[in-house]
């Protein structure tokens, strides 16, 4: 628990790509009984007894940031710099002009100050906010790091106050400042609602501390599914131990999980790092019967596709959901898809899509779901650098000695970092490097609309439109797309640099054009003046930033978004973060 987790800097060789339109396949293993339900717990009676209980709030506290997002080794003869040689060249683009959005409803939302209190103050500081919400029903769940809080539609909160995930999942508290001892301390939150099976799902991993904060040699995935579409009402508690001690280069930390789902299936996807070494092993997908946790089964029926680190897209493979009204693909024993991007750190022009078919078997005793991939070409992307801020004050790097600088911020990576598939299309975004008309290398988002195809046992793609997002002069963060039935929806983002504060905007999207303007919907009023930007917190004048937004549809065609932003709001001593939760009707 005291220490922060280092991004592996050893050279390794990729084999070599394979061809495009190569087709690969996997065979998986039946792992049910692994994931097993532990408890139930109902949100409403623990934030009820929290607030009545209280909490005290220490001021002086050990800062602590979440894991820092972990990847493979480089190539050889790359290093991690936004310029390395060899990198695709990225030609002069066209921004978008900036404008204020019209009408949107939205309010703020889960803050640093609430996550810290949460629990009764028996929470870490935490940064970035890594920030997820799920809408149904005529309910918003938000899951920020290690809180969680629903709404109605109109903003109200449900819950009496914040609900730690630590009370939540009933383990022990991140710590407790009364014995000044070490419980879990969960990160990578993911909030999900299926509607075809009407449940609510809130997901965390987590590696293993023992009571003085000393890491141990096993990692879980903590999961809580709800028993009907109320999502305050009570959740089925799981859990399932992901040290995964069998496969070659473990034991293993199951980082970054990403979730989806179709009829059939919901799909967890995960990095694994070796628990100690954080040598990078390979990715997994997990495949779980939703009918199974519907029911609350004590051992859901899942299967497990473990994959080597053999063409450097076996990483951060991104799963699809299905927005409400929007049709599954159920040719084939029912079929999810999946993309990813490059993970070598440096530039490409490919992406990566993955087809699992045969998920109807999930729902047996003898699963047989088939796992597929192939290259497709895209536009050129390539490894985004830092961000930049508009100056302004900073209460808590003035305090510092000596006092702070003005930080960038991160600009995260080439990973995939939201998938939708509507309409026998899949919408998926990522981050880039981009150079605006004034020759300015800039961090911005990129877009790719695919056409996938699965017949006689062949997956095929073709990109049917594809684009970046970028502001002149300042950068696009974190971008996330969600589009309804009609793919017609939006791109949330942070949009922050030299003219303005880290704001929570959005670009409309549909299949056939992008929305003419960026517009944001919640403004920034101050920047980001966090403990991970001064000297022992992420890296040296770099602060982090939330490693994903989110946006989901609703059964209406409306599209709800969250990002990090810098409101003008009360904060913590160490950590001034908000998020923004708003709507949009396209």
């Amino acid at each position: 628990m005291n220490r922060f987790v280092r991004v592996l800097l050893g050279l390794i060789l990729v084999p070599v790509l394979p061809l495009l339109g190569q087709q690969s396949f996997y065979t998986g293993t039946n792992v049910t009984g692994q994931l097993v339900l532990a408890r139930t717990v109902n949100p409403i009676q623990q934030a009820l007894k929290l607030r009545l209980l209280g909490g005290a709030y220490a001021t002086r506290e050990l800062p602590k940031a979440p894991y820092k997002r972990l990847r493979p080794a480089l190539q050889v003869g790359r290093t991690a710099a936004p310029a390395m040689a060899g990198a695709l060249a990225m030609p002069v683009m066209q921004s978008l002009p900036v404008t204020f959005a019209p009408g949107i409803f939205g309010f703020n939302a889960l803050s640093h100050l609430d996550q810290r209190l949460a629990n009764g103050g028996n929470q870490f500081s935490v940064e970035p906010p890594n920030q997820s919400v799920a809408v149904g029903n005529g309910f918003v769940l938000e899951g920020v790091n290690n809180a969680i809080q629903v709404y109605n539609a109109s903003g109200a909160p449900l819950l009496a106050a914040p609900l730690s995930s630590n009370e939540l999942f009933g383990v022990p508290a991140a710590i407790n400042r009364t014995l000044d001892t070490y419980g879990v301390f969960p990160t990578d939150m993911r909030v999900f609602f299926d509607q075809t099976i009407n449940r609510w799902f809130v997901l965390q991993r987590a590696q293993d501390f023992d009571i003085f904060g000393n890491p141990l040699n096993s990692s879980r995935i903590y999961m809580a599914v709800s028993q009907t579409g109320n999502p305050t009402g009570i959740y089925n508690l799981y859990e399932m131990n992901t040290t995964n001690a069998q496969r070659p280069g473990c034991p293993c930390v199951s980082d970054y999980p990403q979730i989806g789902a179709d009829q059939y299936g919901f799909h967890i996807s995960v990095n694994e790092f070796n628990t100690f070494s954080e040598q990078f092993v390979g990715a997994a997908i997990l495949a779980v019967s939703k009918a199974s946790l519907a029911v609350g089964a004590s051992n859901p029926t899942m299967f497990r596709f473990q994959l080597p680190f053999t063409t450097g897209y076996e990483f951060a493979i991104q799963p699809a959901t299905t927005p409400p009204g929007a049709g599954f693909f159920l040719a084939n024993g029912g079929m999810e898809y999946f993309v990813s991007s490059i993970a070598t750190f440096s530039s490409d022009s490919k992406l990566s899509v993955w087809a699992m078919y045969n998920t109807a078997t999930l729902g047996s005793a003898n699963p047989a779901p088939i796992l597929t991939r192939i290259t497709v070409p895209s536009m050129n992307y390539v490894y985004p650098d830092v961000a930049t801020q508009r100056p302004g004050p900073l209460p808590y790097g003035s305090t510092l000695i000596p006092p702070g600088a003005l930080a960038y911020l991160d600009g995260g990576d080439m990973r995939i970092l939201s998938l939708s598939y509507a309409g026998g299309r899949l919408y998926t975004t990522l981050a880039t490097q981009v150079t605006d008309e004034s020759g300015r290398r800039l961090v911005g988002g990129a877009y790719v609309i695919l056409s996938p195809a699965f017949r006689a046992g062949v997956l095929a793609a073709q990109v049917l439109r594809q684009g970046y997002v970028m502001a002149r002069n300042n950068h696009v963060l974190r971008p996330a797309v969600a589009v309804n039935p009609q793919g017609r929806g939006a791109v949330a983002f942070t949009l922050v640099g030299p003219d303005y504060y880290p704001s929570a905007a959005f670009v409309p999207i549909n299949l056939s054009s992008t929305g003419p303007a960026i517009q944001i919907a919640g403004s920034g009023a101050l920047p980001q003046d966090g403990f991970t930007g001064y000297p022992g917190g992420f890296a040296a004048g770099v602060a982090r930033w939330g490693d994903y937004s989110t946006a989901v549809a609703a059964s209406d065609g409306s599209i709800w978004m969250v990002g990090q932003y810098i409101p003008n709001a009360p904060r913590t001593e160490f950590a001034n973060w908000g998020t923004f939760l708003w709507r949009y009707a396209p």
